[in-house]
């Protein structure tokens, strides 16, 4: 690489690397703002442990917009300053200094995917978890500092008179129950002289261990009971949503290799469940015993049919969306460059923009109708190749460009 290659690279290096790093802080302190205000749990110190998990899920949005940045604000600078020209006059083609610009747009490409195959999925799915591996820590604080706490969509309130480090002094327990009205009220209070708190993920329950409790349910007698002094405790179920966030991952959160296993199971699903309920119901017909067919799982195995479809699309059309925005970065300093140099407007802002909002108002549109006609099958079983129109789009312009910029 010659002083001029390496001149142009440099440039377009330094900008795309402020442009990434501030971006991802836009990113990463709205990202952190909304799981906040969200979970209404967090504490500085989950925010401090969540935000590394969280960096990798932006690249794949940042790191685009990034290079089309540097591209732009680069060599629409060395164009308005005649450099571009000065090059030409010189007898080199103006290629000769674009090419280390696409070489490093295929670079990023190249880490982008291989992040968004393996790294990126697993950030999305530890930062989720972040929340609930201190939860008894979230809990204690919110006690020590409110001195009562209700765990959203639980139906437990606890109030305490103090708390000292893991131990509940004086808590109250109350539970809600709904009644046929659809009016909710407590059904029963617990009291003790201290109580201790564990949440059991595995089990998906709140253990509670109470030291002198008295229990007392709420109804026409007011029925009370002491509690025996030793293995007083009790349990209570995580709220439903937070069961289903621990246990289920979304398809954003698998790697590429889950997603191959995934699609393998529902394959052959597809394949084997309507068929063999069929065979059987066949059989049944050409013995003579109607009676016996089970229509239920007839009906179920037609039902589970639509649903394992529909996951199937959802599945290859994540893993396509993968692919298809980590070749968009090089494709974005495709376009952007000879673009860039075509308006060679000396003012960053300016050229940055022009190129700017006409990418992004094609391509991400154009992106969004392919991830949609993917999931829904719309124009067949490889509806999920749709997501490969915004960047054939891209690259077609790309090419109707390129032979004026070197003309020019």
């Amino acid at each position: 690489m010659g002083i001029l290659q390496r001149y142009v690279w440099g440039e377009v290096f330094r900008a795309f690397a402020m442009a990434l790093i501030t971006m991802t802080c836009i990113f990463v302190l709205f990202m952190v703002a909304a799981q906040a205000m969200g979970s209404g749990m967090l504490t500085p110190r989950d925010v401090v442990r969540l935000v590394p998990y969280i960096v990798p899920s932006t690249l794949p949005y940042t790191t685009p917009v990034s290079l089309l940045f540097a591209v732009t604000v680069v060599y629409g600078r060395i164009a308005g300053d005649n450099e571009i020209i000065a090059v030409k006059s010189a007898g080199v083609s103006v290629m000769t200094v674009i090419w280390p610009t696409i070489f490093l747009g295929a670079a990023v490409s190249g880490v982008l995917w291989y992040m968004s195959r393996t790294w990126i999925p697993s950030s999305a799915h530890e930062a989720k978890l972040v929340l609930f591996r201190d939860m008894e820590d979230v809990v204690y604080k919110f006690l020590k500092r409110d001195k009562q706490f209700s765990l959203p969509g639980s139906p437990i309130t606890i109030k305490v008179q103090d708390v000292e480090e893991r131990k509940l002094i004086k808590p109250v327990f109350r539970k809600k129950e709904k009644q046929p009205d659809g009016s909710e009220t407590y059904s029963m209070t617990i009291q003790a002289k201290a109580a201790w708190l564990h949440f059991d993920i595995d089990r998906k329950v709140v253990v509670v261990e109470l030291e002198e409790g008295v229990t007392q349910k709420h109804g026409g007698d007011q029925e009370a009971a002491i509690l025996p002094e030793k293995g007083q405790s009790f349990d209570f179920p995580l709220p439903e949503q937070n069961n289903k966030m621990i246990s289920n991952k979304a398809i954003q959160e698998f790697t590429n290799a889950e997603i191959d296993t995934e699609l393998v199971d529902v394959r052959s699903h597809l394949v084997n469940d309507r068929k063999r309920q069929a065979i059987a119901a066949g059989m049944l017909f050409a013995a003579g015993n109607i009676g016996d067919v089970k229509w239920g799982d007839v009906h179920e195995a037609f039902t589970q049919n639509s649903y394992y479809k529909k996951r199937e699309n959802e599945l290859g059309t994540e893993k396509q969306l993968r692919t298809s925005m980590a070749f968009g970065s090089l494709l974005f300093v495709v376009l952007g460059t000879p673009v860039g140099i075509r308006f060679a407007k000396r003012d960053f802002l300016s050229a940055f923009m022009t190129c700017f909002l006409p990418i992004i108002g094609l391509y991400y549109p154009l992106m969004l109708l392919g991830i949609n006609v993917g999931k829904e099958g719309t124009i067949g079983p490889n509806s999920y190749m749709a997501l490969w129109i915004s960047n054939l789009v891209l690259a077609l312009l790309a090419g109707w460009v390129y032979p004026r910029i070197i003309k020019y």
